[in-house]
């Protein structure tokens, strides 16, 4: 990412790289801030909780939770212009954080890419002309099979028949279980899938090669650091949007549509009385913004000191809310569509996740004209729309790495080798996912690793860390010297002092006391040995905070345990960014020219 510099007392490092433009930093973070959960997870979950009254818990969130904390995390790393992993240094006591940090991206890092690898496996598919995945007479096919054709052709608006489904993968038509033709293209061609995550079944060559290529993509996108990566994303995260746009045109036109908008935002109030309700928009919100895993503080330490992030906040969770609600009319509208043409209701047809995206939207895709054109205008939006979340991860990363390892940069070509070398052991990790029993590996990860109550425990002690160990005034003061303006205090500072740790800890007590064993598509229940590993992912990354405190306390200065604590939340003093005001910065400037002009004129 480019050179570093020791700092007055040789524990702080300046970094020389900047953003060139402006433009770098907004579109970085709003390639970091909509990703894939804006498109199967964002609709479902606004349709399941009551369509509006889901709106009126996201925006409470964001409004009283979320932005402060965008504000909070945005003017350490701006500050400090130090990497999310040295940032949180700045209070010895919760310098955990930043150890954590690296432990929640790595997890990330290892399964989001598996999500690319299937994207890309559905894209290469798409290009068939037979479409195999509608048609039953193919050798993964069994008897059980329906084809998508003869939906088609059975289902219409005056049929008779009705279709309804019992589980996410059976069919019930004219009495008798069936299974979709996408169905089973998805989960007994594509994945090939075993029973039991104990039977792995063997890496399936397809997947793997998937996978490969979208390491091979990512570091090449990533290997001469921050530059040259703000200028991919440009690309990443605008074209997603484009083409959502694209999708959602063309859904609302379809017959049928308007009955699945209509489900997708008919307000039902009395969800709001609802814990769940409120579980599932605060973990929405946490993880499509981007916070508590790192990557909006090292976007933001390559800020110039004075940047105005505070602006750049606000347009991009509008952004990511805009995404989001967008996306929603693309996905209802054409499942409505579908349910229009099965003759069924959309809930019948909606669905969260991979099942959403790996079979539902590519059912109704197929019954459009041109298929093949709007499957694979689908799966490139997937596909971008991961990407460019998945540079900013990596990115967040190497940044870590770069702190922790300094003396492992300093050679030439060193930077690449590094990149290269993280790659090649987050692919290896990853590999498990590549096999036939591959879901149930990924699925441990995105059920413990980075999501629910880690997010949670993670946004109540980031905000604990600045509200009352460094000091929420101090950092409204520091924020204002470095915009040149006040930011509204009052809110900032209950939001950091009360609310925000408040609501983080009700919701992650909540998450914990409703813990079930983790569960596949509500059927397959996980052995015990895989839930002891996901747990295990999930502690050893919020672990790191209380553990690093307990060895700052026992190292800190004084006798007693109140001496030892005081000496151990005095902030540390980073000097890679001189504290000064935008007026000050020009009157500095016209100094500068001034004397060089005296100069000239000796």
């Amino acid at each position: 990412m480019g050179k570093q510099l020791n700092g007055k007392d040789g524990s702080a490092e300046k970094r020389v790289i900047t953003w060139k433009k402006h433009f770098d930093y907004l579109f970085s973070l709003l390639g970091l801030m909509i990703g894939l959960g804006n498109v199967w997870r964002f609709p479902y979950l606004c349709y399941k909780n009551g369509g509006g009254a889901f709106l009126i818990a996201y925006w409470v969130f964001i409004i009283v939770i979320i932005y402060p904390l965008i504000i909070l995390e945005a003017a350490l790393g701006q500050l400090t212009g130090q990497s999310s992993f040295k940032s949180w240094h700045i209070i010895p006591l919760t310098k955990g954080i930043g150890y954590a940090v690296v432990f929640l991206i790595f997890y990330c890092n290892v399964y989001y890419p598996m999500l690319l690898a299937w994207s890309l496996r559905w894209l290469v598919a798409s290009f068939s002309a037979s479409m195999p995945w509608t048609t039953c007479n193919n050798q993964w096919n069994s008897v059980k099979c329906l084809p998508l054709s003869q939906i088609a052709a059975d289902f219409s608006k005056n049929s008779t028949d009705h279709l309804s489904s019992n589980t996410s993968s059976q069919i019930l038509y004219r009495n008798f279980t069936y299974v979709s033709s996408v169905e089973e293209f998805w989960k007994n061609h594509i994945l090939e899938t075993t029973s039991d995550i104990n039977e792995l079944g063997g890496i399936k060559p397809e997947l793997l090669i998937c996978f490969t290529v979208i390491w091979i993509i990512t570091y090449f996108a990533i290997w001469k650091g921050i530059g040259w990566t703000s200028k991919i994303v440009y690309v990443t995260a605008t074209l997603p949007l484009a083409m959502i746009i694209i999708v959602c045109i063309r859904g609302v036109t379809l017959e049928g549509a308007l009955d699945g908008i209509k489900v997708y935002l008919k307000p039902d109030i009395t969800s709001l009385t609802k814990m769940e309700l409120w579980m599932d928009a605060a973990s929405q919100v946490l993880y499509s913004l981007g916070t508590c895993t790192g990557g909006l503080t090292t976007l933001s330490a390559y800020n110039k000191y004075n940047h105005n992030f505070f602006r750049d906040s606000i347009i991009l969770t509008v952004a990511n809310a805009g995404a989001s609600f967008i996306s929603g009319f693309a996905i209802f509208s054409v499942l409505g569509f579908l349910a229009h043409t099965k003759n069924t209701t959309v809930a019948e047809v909606a669905e969260s996740g991979p099942g959403l995206v790996f079979v539902a939207y590519p059912t109704a895709l197929s019954l459009l004209p041109l298929p093949q054109f709007w499957i694979v205008l689908f799966f490139l939006t997937l596909i971008f729309l991961g990407y460019d979340s998945l540079f900013v991860f990596q990115e967040t990363f190497m940044s870590c790495v770069r702190d922790i390892f300094p003396q492992l940069f300093r050679k030439k070509y060193s930077n690449e080798m590094m990149i290269a070398i993280v790659a090649v052991i987050m692919y290896l990790v990853g590999l498990p996912m590549t096999t036939r029993g591959g879901k149930y590996v990924l699925n441990i990860f995105n059920s413990y690793s980075v999501s629910g109550w880690c997010l949670y425990f993670m946004a109540f002690i980031e905000m604990i860390s600045i509200g009352w160990l460094y000091g929420g005034d101090k950092m409204l003061d520091n924020i204002k010297r470095m915009i040149g303006f006040n930011v509204p205090r009052l809110w900032m500072k209950i939001t950091w002092k009360y609310i925000g740790p408040f609501a983080s800890l009700v919701l992650m007590i909540n998450s914990l006391a409703l813990y079930e064993p983790l569960k596949y598509d509500q059927n397959y229940v996980y052995p015990v040995w895989a839930n002891a590993l996901g747990w295990m992912t999930a502690l050893n990354s919020i672990l790191c905070v209380p553990i690093l405190a307990i060895f700052v306390l026992w190292k800190a200065k004084g006798n007693t345990f109140l001496e030892k604590f005081r000496s151990a939340i005095v902030p540390k003093e980073f000097y890679s960014r001189r504290e000064i005001f935008i007026n000050e910065e020009l009157e500095l400037k016209e100094s500068l020219n001034l004397s060089c002009q005296n100069d000239d004129q000796a």
